[in-house]
């Protein structure tokens, strides 16, 4: 446990942080009214109490702030704690990003008493969850948990999960976000690694593509690199008929929803279908509000084609996966010409779906609706043809449980096996199943070698505790490393091969071989 001893902000870069007896974390932000705050991974920096008192001792006469940190707090070394620690202190939560920083140009501290303690002792920060603090109130550490910091995750990041399947660092794990470790198990991503993962994995390069997961070799070592791009956000300009039916299709195939209605009237027909986030405004206001994501697909089917070439106009200063816009081959010409005439780049113009939707014949709004649907996945697929991570495997992977949990995820694939690569499923030892690989006899056969892992492993348990009390100390340590949530161990890789005769056999639809990593989590 520690205590806030001193807490100091600046309302203007370059000026002195001043101590403040209170202040409000803001989600995603930092300290309200401070100038360091924003959306990066440096929103809240933290020295200890004890480093500080160290430094005065030697002669050295600073001010709470004088270090350029935000949070003085007694009662931990901050250094030697691992990233993606995280601090609870009231309702706010802050989860530890950076552990010391560069110094590009000694400080008056430095040139005074030749060294500074900030580089080399202080840490960073972002905010999880908000809340007002105080001087004196109490800081709980919490246990680093991976699972909740890819939660919590900032979609707008390039992220993946790096997990050593092969080699002398077998076992070893780490969540990378934008070219840093956000969270690691193991100490085999220290120094250059990182470096040579975002350079070798083809989905977080220079230029920002994201083609999905993939086995890397480096040195010894083969990697299973896990792109994480969450599920994709369907942003859907008007709230009409169409819109109604295409909400429906959207929900049945995983994206999350984003509905812009300018009448309140139709904004909240929309919401009575459950859509959670519908913003009813104007459109190019409401537009400037969307996350900046790679993952964004929009949809334009306004009352009317000016709306559209406002909506269009705007989404076009910002990443997009798709722009499409419901209207006839007239009016979209006319819109093109319009976007031509505006300046728009030709580029751009031709990467406008519009007639919009796949050519079904369709008439009614749910036939429409179809044929979006149906062009947007395809779109999304052909993009990029690898699994991304499940939301659904995120957050029962981030619930405190009680159960024994594997991890099954699909590291490799030939033939027509039906899911791709980084697809994952999660069973259980009470016999819950979350998510799927696939279905079907392969599905079965790696369900069938957890439920044997877990028989298993309880088989050995007893047996093991009743020869001697030497014996039975080992059998609790085992059982205490498989229920704790870290990575435990060592993967097991299992090959699960349906080649063409076999599944003719079987009547399955589909052939072909998979590789499957099994995790005890």
């Amino acid at each position: 446990m520690g205590v806030i001893k001193g807490i100091c902000i600046s309302e203007k870069r370059g000026t002195a942080k001043q101590e403040i007896e209170e202040a409000v974390f803001v989600k995603d932000w930092g300290i309200e009214k401070d100038a360091h705050a924003g959306h990066w991974h440096r929103q809240v920096s933290l020295l200890s109490y004890e480093k500080i008192e160290e430094f005065r001792k030697k002669g050295a006469k600073v001010e709470n702030g004088a270090f350029g940190e935000n949070l003085i707090i007694s009662g931990f070394d901050f250094r030697s704690l691992p990233l993606g620690t995280r601090f609870k202190i009231g309702d706010a939560v802050l989860e530890m990003t950076q552990i010391g920083k560069e110094c590009h140009s000694h400080c008056k501290i430095y040139e005074r008493m030749g060294e500074c303690i900030m580089p080399k002792e202080g840490v960073f920060a972002v905010v999880i969850n908000g809340g007002m603090i105080n001087e004196g109130d109490e800081v709980k550490m919490l246990e680093t948990d991976m699972y909740l910091s890819i939660r919590d995750r900032d979609r707008a990041e390039k992220s993946f999960i790096a997990t050593v399947v092969s080699g002398e660092a077998t076992g070893q794990k780490a969540y990378i976000t934008d070219g840093r470790i956000r969270v690691s198990y193991g100490d085999y991503f220290a120094g250059d690694i990182v470096k040579k993962l975002c350079k070798t994995f083809c989905g977080i390069d220079d230029n920002g593509s994201n083609d999905g997961s993939s086995l890397i070799k480096i040195g010894d070592n083969t990697l299973f690199i896990q792109n994480i791009t969450g599920r994709p956000n369907l942003v859907i300009c008007g709230g009409g008929h169409v819109a109604e039916a295409l909400v429906k299709m959207a929900v049945l195939v995983d994206f999350d929803i984003t509905v812009i209605e300018d009448r309140p009237i139709f904004a909240q027909k929309i919401r009575s279908l459950g859509v959670g986030n519908v913003i009813c405004d104007d459109y190019v206001n409401a537009l400037k509000t969307i996350d900046k994501n790679r993952d964004n697909y929009f949809v334009c089917m306004t009352r009317g084609h000016r709306f559209d070439e406002q909506c269009i106009f705007e989404i076009f200063k910002i990443p997009y996966a798709y722009v499409g816009m419901m209207g006839s081959k007239r009016r979209s010409a006319m819109v093109r010409k319009d976007l031509k005439e505006h300046g728009i780049e030709i580029e751009k113009i031709n990467e406008l779906h519009s007639p919009i939707g796949l050519s079904i014949c369709a008439a009614t709004p749910q036939e429409i609706a179809l044929s979006v649907m149906s062009e947007i996945v395809y779109c999304k697929n052909k993009h990029c043809n690898n699994g991304s991570v499940d939301d659904n495997i995120i957050d029962e992977l981030a619930k405190q449980s009680d159960e024994q949990r594997i991890l099954c995820t699909i590291i490799r694939k030939s033939g027509s096996a039906p899911r791709n690569v980084g697809t994952q499923m999660i069973v259980t030892s009470d016999n819950r199943i979350i998510g799927t690989i696939g279905g079907g006899c392969a599905e079965a056969e790696i369900i069938t070698r957890c439920r044997d892992i877990f028989n298993g492993f309880a088989m050995s348990m007893q047996e093991t505790a009743s020869k001697n009390d030497e014996n039975k100390n080992r059998a609790v340590c085992q059982k205490d490393n498989f229920e704790n949530k870290h990575f435990i161990g060592r993967p097991e890789i299992m090959e699960v091969s349906m080649n063409t005769d076999d599944a003719e056999k079987e009547g399955m639809v589909c052939g072909g071989n998979i590789s499957v990593m099994l995790e005890r989590m």
